[in-house]
């Protein structure tokens, strides 16, 4: 979704930015800049999703960083190692 189409969701909401600006504890000039890619917040990007009742990676599909598992690459490097621990016994 680009920051128009966030802004027409949140309208059918009945919803705008200052008010989500308060949910979310953060300024509405964040959370518009963060709708329009100016600004980077996974947390702010994440809380707008579920005010969207859609996934993050639906919302910001251009975004991979609010979405992709940072753990994932370390999770495959330890399961490696373990089993490479496991044949050397």
């Amino acid at each position: 979704m680009d920051y128009k189409e966030i802004h027409e969701a949140l309208k059918q909401k009945g919803l705008n930015w200052s008010i989500c600006a308060e949910a979310f504890n953060c300024s509405a000039s964040h959370l518009m800049n963060v709708a329009a890619r100016r600004a980077g917040s996974k947390h702010i990007a994440t809380k707008l999703s579920k005010v969207l009742g859609k996934p993050v990676n639906k919302v910001f599909p251009d975004v991979p960083t609010y979405f992709e598992e940072k753990n994932h690459d370390r999770q495959i490097k330890v399961s490696a190692l373990k089993a490479a621990l496991t044949k050397m016994d």
